[in-house]
């Protein structure tokens, strides 16, 4: 069994389901990453009694917190994945196209996309290339494998943002993986990682960012508009942050229910989410066949989850980790 040395809280689950399901382990890590220099802050949240925080906890703390990925019209996973944003969904899109029905997919900080960039930052291949064309490229490098991927958007963007924190604020949040390089490296450990080859991603991010002129002409609405131009699925996300957890899910196949997390605290609370097991299949899948490039990829894709958090957030919400009862799976 993982151990984790913030651990406050560990629950073990038997779920009920018609197939034998793996004990689930829930495991409040810490109460805050420590770190961090953007606006949402459980602290600021005046508004927030008790018994809202105790409703969030419950929930966050049974098997309730996990719902399955959705399935196709053929019976399968949905193979997309959308953005950790802990916000209600107002709109859905299948490219510029409205659809009727939100589906639980896999979540991931700014989604396929993000990570797919964060990769091309990590390994240095992104190095002497601007961000926008690192975002461009890792959508092509998305599409040549067959990775499909989605996004989202919100209802107070304008002008160069969409909406996706984790796409808009990313040259802030490359230089807050090199500025906050040692509180990043803590998390990793912290969650058990084998951190073997973050000296050369810390390196390479260094590198990028000190690459003139990497963030030129860079705006989020224009990797949107090719998110979406491509057919993809995005969702329109409605009002504002009230993210009170962040909540790292490794148990393949399941996702975070957002909304019941909202539904609890009678929308006063939402939450993070990050599916893990996702960041490991994009790593995957972007390098077939090569386990130790997967595993690099797997580690650039954290640094630039942590980082978010850092970006967004002040670095006090409780983060909690939900894995099968077994060592956590590294990449």
């Amino acid at each position: 069994m993982e151990k984790f040395p913030f651990g406050e809280k560990q629950f073990m689950i038997q779920e009920e389901r018609e197939q034998p399901q793996p004990e689930i382990r829930i495991t409040r890590l810490t109460d805050g990453l420590g770190y961090g220099e953007g606006p949402i802050s459980t602290a600021e949240r005046v508004d927030v009694t008790p018994e809202d925080i105790a409703a969030g906890e419950a929930l966050l703390e049974s098997e309730m917190v996990l719902v399955d990925v959705d399935r196709d019209g053929n019976g399968e996973p949905i193979d997309d994945d959308g953005c950790g944003d802990g916000r209600g969904v107002k709109e859905i899109w299948e490219g510029f196209m409205p659809r009727n029905k939100s589906l639980h997919r896999a979540k991931v900080f700014g989604a396929g996309v993000a990570m797919g960039a964060a990769d091309e930052i990590g390994s240095g291949r992104a190095v002497g290339t601007s961000l926008k064309a690192t975002f461009f490229g890792a959508i092509d490098r998305l599409k040549s494998v067959g990775l499909n991927f989605g996004g989202h958007t919100d209802e107070h963007a304008h002008g160069p943002n969409c909406g996706c924190g984790a796409i808009d604020k990313a040259p802030q949040i490359v230089q807050n993986a090199i500025k906050y390089e040692a509180e990043i490296r803590g998390s990793i450990r912290a969650l058990g990682m084998d951190d073997d080859g973050l000296d050369s991603i810390f390196a390479n991010y260094r590198a990028f960012d000190g690459t003139d002129p990497q963030y030129e002409e860079y705006q989020g609405a224009n990797i949107m508009d090719a998110i979406q131009g491509d057919g993809k699925v995005t969702k329109r996300l409605e009002g504002d942050h009230k993210e009170f957890f962040i909540v790292l899910n490794t148990v393949s196949g399941k996702t975070v229910d957002q909304e019941a997390i909202r539904a609890a605290t009678g929308g006063k609370l939402q939450t993070f989410a990050v599916d893990v097991w996702r960041l490991q299949e994009i790593a995957q899948k972007l390098h077939p066949e090569n386990p130790a490039a997967q595993h690099q990829a797997f580690l650039s894709k954290l640094v630039y989850t942590l980082s978010v958090g850092a970006t967004l957030t002040k670095g006090d919400l409780p983060v909690y980790v939900i894995s099968p009862d077994q060592e956590l799976v590294a990449a």
